[in-house]
């Protein structure tokens, strides 16, 4: 071999040698800077965001806060569970605050979701997430879903995916005269807890004045997140089966008042009361009079527009109780006073030229030989329009209304 073959060779070996050191040593380090540098720069962008974020941890902190306020003053709109109880309360409480009269109930199963839009847990699985928890909370470990520290009803990112939405359908069957289907309308829209009017069948009849029909009500609620269900407001001090449907103020039950009302209507519909007193039939005020219970008054008397009730004036006792109802002044303008032994109440309203002024007196058949409840109504009218008063429902054998007085424009149909 030449010595130029030799060195040659000798080139060709050092570049193969070269060549290798590249592939096995030099190229897995240059692959790895690169990987290095790559993860540098992603590095140095997180980095400048999280400064960025560092130097608006005030803004940031504010919106947490300020969002979970929000998130707080919504779920505080919605109660924290339906039950049947509270639809039967319902149902009972607008009557005695409307009134309306109520043939039916039905209730529809519940429909379910969690607030952040995931499905709701099974029972069992609900059981267990339950007893995990139990189990942490027994070890001293903090429980997902529950608020650390601050205020009762605060909300945390967790406790809102914890939280469970429900709604649940009221079917009613009704009847109401026309103001007071107003009313209740208004009633609903209003109503402290979040529900809805989903469906409504109605009729109207002009002779009666009466609007009839079905509707449905969705009721809706917020459960979990340590949210309580309150105590069920009754009004009855005694809840059983004799009392469940008893009205707080007007006393007596949904069925007494299903025939107050088809008392009503056959009065009006088949003369019942005069011709003169169907054209005068109205309520401005009313004077109910019924047997005294332990839970109702023996009279109540109020404006009819008042549902909450802030005009009522009650008498308790079992005898007969001075009931005076005075109208005075003019030109549109009139005061209307009235009394229930010693209780009063002063109102000031309006009319037109041709107006009059309606006092109801929805009396009652008496509940047994002791009941004594009964009124001595005096009616002075001293003003320039007409008083006319109209009794409904009284006993037969032994009235509880009676005409002791009246002054003035006062007319009484009986």
């Amino acid at each position: 071999m030449s010595t130029r073959d030799k060195k040659l060779l000798v080139y060709l070996g050092a570049l193969i040698i070269i060549a290798a050191a590249y592939f096995f040593f030099g190229r897995p380090y240059l692959d790895k800077i690169n990987a290095l540098s790559t993860e540098k720069t992603s590095l140095e962008m997180e980095l400048k965001e999280k400064k960025s974020e560092y130097e608006n941890k005030d803004m940031y902190e504010q919106g947490i806060t300020d969002a979970n306020a929000r998130i707080g003053e919504i779920i505080s709109m919605f109660p924290e569970d339906n039950t049947d109880e509270k639809s039967i309360m319902f149902a009972s409480h607008a009557e005695a605050e409307i009134p309306i009269w109520f043939s039916q109930m039905s209730f529809a199963a519940q429909n379910q979701k969690l607030v952040n839009g995931g499905d709701v847990p099974s029972a069992s699985d609900a059981e267990q997430q339950q007893l995990e928890e139990n189990v942490a909370a027994a070890e001293g470990e903090e429980v997902q879903g529950e608020a650390e520290g601050g205020e009762q009803g605060a909300v945390t990112e967790s406790s809102v995916g914890g939280l469970i939405g429900r709604n649940t359908d009221l079917g009613l069957t009704f009847q109401v005269e026309y103001d007071n289907f107003k009313k209740f309308l208004e009633y609903l829209r209003d109503y402290d807890e979040r529900i809805v009017l989903k469906d409504i069948s109605i009729s109207y009849s002009s002779m009666s004045n009466i609007v009839s029909g079905n509707l449905t009500l969705s009721q809706y609620a917020i459960l979990g997140g340590g949210r309580e269900l309150p105590e069920v407001v009754t009004g009855v001090e005694s809840l059983g089966t004799d009392n469940v449907f008893m009205h707080r103020d007007e006393g007596g039950s949904i069925l007494d008042l299903i025939a107050d009302m088809a008392s009503d209507f056959l009065n009006k519909l088949m003369g019942g009361l005069s011709e003169e007193a169907m054209d005068e039939f109205g309520t401005d005020y009313f004077v109910k009079v019924n047997a005294v219970t332990d839970n109702t008054s023996g009279v109540t008397a109020g404006k009819a527009d008042d549902p909450a009730g802030r005009s009522y004036i009650t008498g308790d006792r079992n005898d007969t109780e001075q009931v005076i109802f005075s109208v005075s002044g003019s030109d549109g303008k009139y005061k209307v006073k009235y009394t229930v032994g010693e209780a009063e109440y002063e109102d000031e309203t309006e009319r037109e030229e041709d107006g009059k002024v309606y006092l109801r007196i929805i009396s009652t058949e008496r509940a047994n030989n002791e009941d004594k409840v009964a009124v001595s109504l005096h009616v002075h009218n001293t003003s320039d329009i007409p008083v006319v008063v109209n009794i409904e429902g009284d006993d037969n054998d032994k009235p509880r209304v009676s005409i002791t007085e009246k002054n003035g424009e006062v007319t009484v149909n009986e």
